[in-house]
């Protein structure tokens, strides 16, 4: 009788492992080809530095190699009031296009119109941004914090900065580790004026705490939710203007980043739409130029 059963008992285990495995199916997903597209990364500033243009074309999705450059093209921003300037940007290679100032000269001021125009094997994009105001970051503080909710207990920062007056401000808010940019999707930290959205209209106030606690870096693991600071570390907060149509599209690219992680409740994967569009045909162009202002501010933790 003790052999019938552990028979018994072996079979049914062999039942239920092959109806498990038979329900794993492998799932080959055919996407349809989609035309290739026009990639326009340009993210200019006031500070007196190189200033980058990428171009580049769409990829397959699950294609997980570099995005190929788009070589040869005519690159030209021309920037508009007071004191029009053409600025042209060389071809560096691989999609890389550079314009790098001389001492102390910058793009532009506050309040400046800027268009970018781009030719290539005769097609023509283009797009415009105006170079918005910006806050001053007034103080960037630490404090030890224990039993922190969603992270370890260490040391935690915060930068202090006071929104303009007026409704519709928009900015990014980047964060560097002893130099190094804090650049995973979590830590894409933007603001609509104070808060996180246009809808919120929190005007001329401190940024809200949740935005004034995201420079704190975000772990490898997903463990926590934010990593505190060692006692040597500098950390360097920038504020950048940035326009709506940038705001908006770079809300949309940090979703469609972590849409992995909703769940049931991710939706469909989209390309972001920025402000570039085709003068020659009514092909897409995907990608954003915008111009900033910076303030910033740092400090070395003690």
């Amino acid at each position: 009788m003790k052999i019938f059963k552990q028979t018994i008992l072996l079979l049914s285990t062999i039942c239920t492992l092959f109806l498990f495995s038979s329900c794993e199916d492998v799932i080959d997903v055919q996407l349809n080809e989609a035309d290739t597209l026009y990639v326009v990364d340009a993210w200019l500033n006031n500070k007196s530095e190189t200033q980058t243009i990428k171009l580049t074309w769409t990829q397959p999705y699950f294609d997980n190699t570099l995005a190929k450059g788009v070589s040869g093209a005519t690159v030209v921003v021309e920037r508009k009031g007071n004191d029009p300037q053409s600025f042209t940007f060389s071809d560096k290679g691989d999609g890389i296009y550079e314009w790098t100032p001389s001492d102390n000269e910058t793009i532009g001021v506050v309040g400046d119109n800027y268009t970018l125009r781009i030719e290539h094997e005769g097609q023509v994009l283009t797009a415009t941004s105006i170079m918005n105001r910006v806050p001053v970051i007034e103080e960037i503080r630490q404090e030890f914090r224990d039993d922190e909710l969603g992270g370890a207990d260490g040391i935690y920062a915060q930068f202090i900065a006071r929104d303009l007056k007026g409704i519709g401000d928009t900015y990014w808010i980047k964060t560097y580790k002893n130099g190094n940019f804090l650049n995973k999707p979590e830590e894409i930290n933007i603001a609509f004026d104070a808060g996180f959205s246009a809808g919120s209209e929190i005007d001329d106030i401190i940024f809200i705490t949740p935005i004034r606690d995201f420079i704190n870096p975000f772990p490898d693991t997903s463990e926590v939710d934010l990593s505190p600071w060692a006692v040597g570390d500098e950390v360097m907060v920038e504020i950048h203007s940035i326009t709506n149509e940038a705001f908006f599209f770079m809300e949309l690219t940090r979703d469609q980043i972590l849409n992995g992680n909703n769940g049931i409740f991710a939706e469909p994967l989209a390309n972001a739409k920025g402000n570039m569009v085709s003068e020659t045909n009514e092909d897409d162009v995907l990608g954003v130029f915008c111009v900033s202002a910076v303030s910033s501010l740092s400090k070395v933790i003690e």
